[in-house]
């Protein structure tokens, strides 16, 4: 196979390749992407996409290459052939071209990705307890055909990778808060968003979990008395005395259950 290469100036496009491998480029969704050959060979050269006929370029003066029908808009070709360019790239632009010339053949395999949007932070979990806080946060870039996206968090100048990232702070001291920042990668982009509290952002979880566990616990306690008020009708005949009890003892149950829980 001839040694393929491709320029670091082409937009948005990066070479990878292996022995014995065809090259891989990668391209932006509406960028530009160019293949070139290095091969010196006297001869026609014939392009193709997944055994689909591209163009031919005829290696004579002034001949003018042939494209198929398809493919003359946004594919160009320069240098007799030995340079095929795509412009305005579409995700359905991804796969396998060759070119052959004087009967040796080259290959390369295009990969088409989104540029990513503005990435987006999410709380998971809070647990309070102490007089500290952990808070649990998510870094998610929105939208589909991104390909791999690695995630990376700093925090007071220290860096963590991942998509996930687990929080310890106090509770408040007056200070400024400390911004956080989770930058995203893909192969074609890269971006970040900064949040400059975790304590700001959880807020709503926490609240929406402290109304569930409080609904929970009161219906635990209610079923809880009316056991007993059941048992208390079959032991006492007077039951009229026992419903003039329930009101303040379910009144306290319930005061007690969100004490007990925020102590926990």
């Amino acid at each position: 196979m001839e040694l393929l290469w491709i320029p670091l100036l082409s937009i948005l496009a990066f070479p990878r390749r292996a022995a014995s491998d065809p090259t891989e480029l990668i391209g932006a969704l509406g960028s530009s992407v160019t293949f070139r050959s290095r091969s010196r060979d006297e001869g026609p050269a014939f392009w193709d996409f997944g055994g689909d006929p591209i163009v031919t370029v005829p290696d004579e003066d002034g001949a003018a290459p042939v494209f198929s029908k398809g493919y003359k808009k946004r594919f160009s070709v320069s240098e007799r052939g030995r340079e095929l360019n795509i412009s305005r790239l579409r995700m359905e632009d991804a796969g396998t071209y060759s070119v052959s010339i004087n009967g040796k053949k080259s290959t390369f395999t295009l990969q088409v990705y989104r540029e990513l949007a503005e990435p987006t932070v999410t709380c998971e979990a809070r647990n309070c307890s102490g007089g500290s806080c952990s808070f649990s946060l998510r870094c998610s870039a929105p939208g589909t055909g991104l390909g791999n996206v690695s995630y990376t968090w700093r925090v007071s100048g220290r860096r963590r990778e991942g998509e996930f990232l687990v929080l310890l702070a106090q509770e408040p001291s007056g200070r400024e808060p400390e911004p956080l920042t989770c930058t995203a990668r893909n192969a074609v982009s890269s971006r970040n968003v900064s949040v400059s509290t975790a304590g700001m952002l959880c807020a709503d979880a926490v609240s929406g979990s402290w109304v569930r566990i409080g609904l929970g616990a009161g219906l635990g306690v209610g079923v809880g008395l009316l056991i007993f008020l059941v048992l208390l009708r079959k032991s006492k005949a007077e039951s009229m005395t026992v419903y003039a009890e329930v009101g303040p003892c379910q009144q306290d149950g319930d005061n007690g259950a969100v004490t007990g829980l925020e102590l926990v």
